[in-house]
């Protein structure tokens, strides 16, 4: 839209048209009802006024002549701000899609418009950030905030400390024309990236994993639970560090970065392709074509209805962010991965969102319910209220939902999150408290020797017994029970988190209630709980190949292995031969190797 009209005489015809098709442009865009910022001269975009009380500002008032880039009033403002700092990735030969480490700068200042309504003038810097040139003259196409988006990503990629990443910056600004806008200290780019809302919550959390220090303990200085301090303790002297936590909960929320995605358009236009360009051919490609996606469009048809309502899968374990520096040290992120999107983008780095950093050093183990509340409780707000949502495909507003499919971990983590033993003789959560399971004498470890029966009934694997642990297996597979039946058996269970006292009544297979079954349709799921398929197969693979060749502290094929086979009267062949005086000798199996053939 022109606008030399807005230097005309405000009694003019050309003015007065000029205003007439601006507030249609305004109010077809506008995001607050009825209601849009007015531009006068009085105003300056600071206040939201009806239509018709814009009309008569602008008439009376004037317009600001300096408000060219339309940014409060719909997507011709984006549009037009965009020109005039659009990279040129034709002129240099890039392909936007070929590299996705590439930093859209204007595609993420346009995206957080919406989260600038009340501090347009933070948005007007950010804005003058991305269209200024790194220095004069530039000819590469950099700006002062896609050189610092570009040069972070480099640090975290690459693990630079923030005082390297600061000699860097001032050895970059020296090497770079003069004057130049390069930042010279990771402060100046910490309160630069601070205004593209990349934020977090700093939760304080006891030391023993007993209680987060929010709401109604936000203001406690000791657990009341433990008793312990919130603070840290000084090494020598035993007094408090005030000011410095035990232990901290870093949370982002997930609600602020679902609404951003949905403000591109291009993203928008993804996380509906599960029920818009998904091939439904009856094979399992994808979660959408899974039994579990389906139960839920028919128990929620309400839900199902609109695509754009999101499906989440969680994931999280222990790391050690230290290396080799400290053994112990477990550290715990918690990861939502989005399920609307297509295979191949469902699972890049820049989709899957970290949620929550637990601190160390020790892992929350049982207790880790006590961290998760903070993102429960969004995930229960988006199922049960939702939150608006601008669609930028569509360009309309909505109302977002999200459900949490499931949770996919490695066993241990399995057990925390479930909230079932995976130790002990009854570790299966499928067979429970039927788990066919014995202590090994020699090898001092509880072995699970009932897997046949998962098999088919006439599966021939059934009758042998000299192969397995000497007798034929008649029992059939159990039935996995449902989130219902786990609640029903979980009403007697009460748990006191934290890593002191546990009372007398958690005694059987289950430790805690999950706080997973917080959220209104878990027990509704088919699967709640998934093991990664990346730990099968490495554990699997090690145990197989570490038999196979007889590597040492690899092997499960040693000594106290062919005793218990004795003991449990299978395999007699296989007895070790000891001779006195000398080495005992382990005969030769079906799968032991030769040197030869191990080369």
């Amino acid at each position: 839209m022109d606008r030399i009209w807005m230097t005309k005489p405000r009694t003019s015809l050309e003015y007065q048209r000029g205003v007439d098709e601006f507030l249609e442009q305004a109010a077809q865009n506008a995001g607050m009802g009825n209601r849009i910022y007015c531009p006068c001269v009085r105003c300056g975009n600071k206040s939201l006024q009806l239509v018709k009380d814009v009309k008569g500002h602008l008439y009376f008032n004037g317009i600001n002549s300096n408000y060219q880039k339309w940014i409060w009033h719909g997507k011709g403002a984006s549009s037009s701000a965009s020109v005039n700092f659009k990279f040129a990735n034709v002129d240099v030969g890039v392909d936007e899609n070929e590299n996705e480490n590439d930093d859209d700068v204007v595609g993420m200042v346009n995206d957080i418009e919406e989260d600038f309504v009340d501090h347009h003038e933070k948005f007007e810097r950010l804005l003058g950030d991305a269209e200024k040139p790194l220095y004069f003259g530039c000819t590469n196409n950099f700006t002062k905030l896609s050189a610092i988006v570009r040069l972070y990503n480099l640090k975290a990629g690459n693990g630079w400390s923030d005082k390297s990443f600061s000699e860097l910056l001032k050895l970059l600004a020296e090497m770079l024309p003069q004057p130049n806008e390069l930042p010279t200290s990771m402060y100046e780019v910490k309160k630069a990236m601070s205004s593209l809302g990349m934020g977090y919550e700093k939760i304080h959390a006891c030391r023993n994993d007993c209680i987060l220090y929010r709401k109604e303990c936000k203001d406690l200085e000791c657990c009341p639970i433990c008793g312990e301090s919130r603070w840290k303790l000084e090494k020598n002297e035993g007094t408090k560090k005030k000011g410095v936590p035990a232990k901290v909960l870093w949370y982002i929320p997930p609600i602020p970065r679902f609404r951003r995605l949905f403000r591109n358009a291009e993203h928008a236009k993804n996380l509906t392709w599960h029920a818009d360009r998904r091939i439904n051919d009856g094979m399992l490609h994808h979660p959408a074509d899974a039994p579990q996606w389906k139960t839920i469009d028919r128990l929620y048809p309400e839900f199902s209805r609109d695509a754009r309502n999101l499906r989440l899968g969680l994931s999280t374990d222990g790391m050690n962010p230290h290396g080799l520096q400290s053994s112990s040290h477990s550290t715990w992120p918690v990861l939502l991965v989005n399920y609307n999107l297509p295979p191949h983008l469902c699972m890049k780095r820049k989709f899957v969102m970290l949620t929550m950093l637990i601190s160390g050093p020790r892992q929350p183990g049982n207790d880790i319910d006590v961290y998760l509340a903070p993102l429960i409780e969004d995930l229960k707000m988006l199922w049960e209220e939702g939150v608006e949502c601008f669609d930028g495909s569509r360009e309309e507003t909505f109302t977002l939902r999200a459900l949490l499919l499931w949770t996919i971990n490695d066993f241990p983590a399995y057990g925390n999150l479930s909230g079932y033993s995976v130790k002990g003789y009854f570790a299966c959560p499928i067979c429970g408290e039927n788990t066919c399971s014995k202590r090994l004498e020699h090898g001092r470890k509880i072995c699970y020797m009932g897997h046949r029966r998962f098999l088919p009934q006439p599966h021939h694997f059934r009758k042998q017994k000299k192969a397995f642990n000497g007798e034929a297996e008649h029992v059939r597979a159990p039935k996995p029970l449902s989130g219902a039946e786990v609640l029903d058996s979980l009403s007697g269970v009460e748990v006191v988190l934290g890593k002191g006292r546990r009372p007398s009544n958690t005694e059987g297979v289950w430790k805690k209630r999950s706080i997973f079954f917080d959220l209104p349709y878990w027990k509704d799921l088919l699967v709640r709980h998934n093991l990664d398929v990346m730990h099968i197969e490495k554990n699997v693979c090690e145990s197989l190949i570490g038999t196979l060749l007889n590597i040492p502290c690899k092997t499960k094929d040693g000594e106290n292995a062919r005793l218990d086979m004795v003991a449990m009267g299978i395999r007699e062949s296989l007895k070790p031969v000891s001779e006195e005086g000398k080495r005992t000798f382990l005969p030769a199996a079906c799968y032991t190797l030769s040197r030869s053939e191990k080369k």
